[in-house]
């Protein structure tokens, strides 16, 4: 599957010229996506309900990472940019993908909540995931490193509850690792999203109000400070970040 993901990348020649300006093979989200769903297939004997949300998420926000990787103007940086667009009558793919995001959110957390605050809490708290994989997205694997380390942090917070619809996606993640730190092909924003949702469906589903609350203030601060500072050179100014990087 992955190989036949990668010659349709290259027939289409979707590429894109990553932080050093070599031209690699974008959208590689599309060459987790299709192992991935074929992985979890078996678990919707488990959950059905849960599996049909899960499977919906993935999608929407794969295809809409898809959107803008084919579409998206990189003049637009940061949400304060795409805002400003928007409110001069411009509607980035940016602004799609966020709307997109809080609308799984919402979605996932009406399944979850009936009262209002934690409605909420948990719809900015997916959204704000969702993106938070994309902020981490600027250097071959890093992303992937960030997700991993998100979820075993997780994991051992919540004694790793409902690990199952985790364990198909490292497994394929292993496996496309190689690629990326070769740079033969990056995620894309189709892959960013993609991990992204499935940290943000976690994080909703297992994490007590507290650690919500937590990790939402932790995302509201790394999103604002994103909009001013680099966090690459913040990496980079961190030994212990830099070597993990």
């Amino acid at each position: 599957i992955e190989t036949r993901a990668l010659v349709f990348l290259r027939q289409k020649n979707i590429t894109q010229y990553n932080y050093a300006g070599r031209q690699v093979l974008n959208c590689g989200g599309l060459i987790i996506l299709i192992p991935c769903l074929i992985a979890l297939l078996p678990l919707s004997i488990l959950n059905l309900n849960n599996f049909f949300v899960f499977i919906t998420i993935m999608l929407s926000l794969t295809f809409c990472g898809l959107l803008d990787d084919l579409l998206g103007d990189s003049s637009f940086k940061g949400l304060i940019k795409h805002i400003s667009a928007l409110m001069h009558g411009r509607i980035s793919t940016g602004i799609i993908k966020a709307f997109i995001g809080c609308l799984m959110g919402f979605l996932l957390a009406l399944t979850r909540q009936k009262k209002l605050i934690p409605l909420l809490m948990d719809t900015i708290l997916f959204a704000l995931t969702v993106n938070l994989i994309n902020l981490l997205d600027l250097r071959p694997g890093r992303a992937i490193k960030g997700f991993v380390l998100f979820l075993a942090l997780t994991g051992i917070l919540t004694r790793f509850t409902e690990i199952h619809f985790i364990i198909p996606v490292l497994t394929v993640l292993a496996l496309y690792i190689n690629g990326e730190m070769k740079e033969v092909y990056m995620l894309g924003d189709a892959g960013a999203n993609l991990l992204g949702g499935i940290l943000g469906y976690y994080w909703t589903s297992i994490l007590s109000t507290t650690f919500k609350g937590l990790t939402l203030l932790l995302l509201i601060f790394l999103h604002i400070f994103t909009e001013f500072f680099s966090l690459s050179k913040v990496i980079e100014r961190n030994p212990l970040l830099k070597k993990i990087d």
